[in-house]
């Protein structure tokens, strides 16, 4: 082989940005991808508006990564949100910035991000294999030499990149092929959980109420302390779903909900103190309206028909009849209504992949393995996951830059005959 060649192993934003950044230096670069396009699982991230990443510091990204953010401080050294997101800029994309520091392209179109990195692959002479999808990794001596297809073809390199996702939203390609790779290979992986996931809840009259919305509601787990989030809720037909649901599953994905389920805790007033409601209810006490239709100022009415029952109380209890005890028990659940969560909406159905290949056998610096030498790992794949709010794109873009990069460099070592340092 005239050339040495850098495969990437996997089309999504950590595949892409490696491929990007490995290119260059006479060598080539190779991009295979099991799916006819790149990027499907990123065309759908943000409800397809795609949620690039956090304006939010480095300490805020940390704070915001589940498992291992120490991992990633060289990583988001070398490509943190405002030079990812100037990246975009500089080739014509404008953003702007939403609650909490979210950032989306203007458009609110996720396929602007991906047309932009397409165009550069392609400007910078990366070759694209779709449906091309790899069966293993070819080595010798602990060190790469190239990738093996399914097709029973095989394709030498010197250096190979798994940036192949996780398990999570199968239907776009992400069917956990890299851990297969990875444990070939004598890496070992930390066990898939889901992460961002919705709740499955015990109290059936719940999952009656499917698709009922509210707005600015203020969750937490009882059983861990200071964990509590913000947001908007929806109703399910297997429980409850929504932004702060989805950031309490990914810390809570470590308990065994079947055997130890877990309180939720919901507030659907945070801005309204308990004494503020008790005045509320007591200003209607003299009145011979129907509770039910009184408490519309606070919930739906179908909602308000089912949680009723729930709390004990006659739906058709006069406000002049309501009882103390009553009146308190309706407080407490506007303020403090108790669920009972009994799982995790599956691996499959969740928007991140939590596990992974454990970040001990990789380095840091260079996503290299330290068991196979030209060998590198990004994104989702590894043992690294974080909330809602751009943080898990931030990662891949990162991991991806550093794996292209540091593998390029690698190869320019070697050519001069130079020794890269890896520990």
């Amino acid at each position: 082989m005239s050339k040495k060649r850098i495969i990437v192993v996997g089309g999504g934003p950590a595949g892409m940005f490696a491929a990007l950044q490995a290119a260059g230096d006479g060598h080539e670069v190779l991009l295979l991808e099991k799916n006819e396009i790149l990027g499907r699982k990123l065309k759908i991230t943000g409800g397809g508006r795609c949620n690039l990443t956090n304006i939010k510091d480095k300490k805020e990204h940390q704070r915001a990564t589940i498992h291992n953010p120490k991992f990633l401080y060289k990583s988001f050294d070398m490509l943190n949100p405002k030079e990812l997101m100037k990246y975009f800029e500089d080739r014509g994309c404008a953003f702007k910035l939403e609650k909490e520091g979210t950032v989306f392209p203007k458009s609110d179109d996720s396929t602007e991000i991906i047309n932009i990195l397409l165009k550069d692959l392609i400007n910078h002479g990366v070759k694209i294999w779709y449906n091309h999808k790899v069966k293993s990794i070819l080595t010798t001596e602990h060190r790469v030499r190239g990738v093996a297809l399914t097709d029973d073809r095989e394709v030498p390199a010197e250096a190979v990149i798994i940036t192949t996702g996780g398990a999570s939203y199968p239907q776009t390609g992400s069917t956990g092929d890299g851990y297969e790779m990875a444990v070939d290979l004598g890496h070992s992986i930390e066990k898939i959980k889901p992460a961002l996931t919705s709740f499955e809840l015990k109290e059936t009259w719940v999952k009656t109420l499917a698709g009922i919305s509210f707005t600015e509601t203020s969750l937490r787990i009882l059983s861990m302390k200071n964990l509590q989030q913000w947001g908007d809720l929806l109703l399910t037909h297997y429980g409850i779903s929504g932004p702060p649901v989805l950031k309490l599953s990914s810390y809570i994905n470590e308990i065994n909900l079947k055997e130890a389920p877990a309180t939720v805790e919901i507030d659907f007033f945070p801005d309204k103190t308990e004494e503020e409601l008790k005045d509320w209810f007591l200003n209607q006490s003299s009145g011979r309206k129907n509770l039910g239709n009184m408490l519309t100022e606070f919930w739906p009415k179908k909602f308000i028909e089912e949680i009723l029952p729930f709390l004990g109380i006659p739906k058709d209890r006069k406000m002049n009849e309501l009882k103390k005890k009553e009146r308190n028990k309706v407080i407490n659940a506007l303020k403090k209504l108790q669920l009972t969560v009994i799982g995790l909406r599956p691996v499959k159905d969740a928007i991140v992949t939590a596990g992974g290949v454990n970040v001990k056998e990789v380095n840091p610096s260079t996503m290299e393995s330290k068991k196979v030498s030209g060998l590198y790992f990004a994104g989702e794949v590894l043992d690294l996951d974080a909330i809602t709010g751009g943080y898990n794109l931030q990662i891949a873009f990162s991991t991806g830059y550093v794996a292209g990069l540091s593998a390029k460099e690698k190869l320019k070592q070697q050519h001069t005959g130079k020794r890269l340092e890896t520990e």
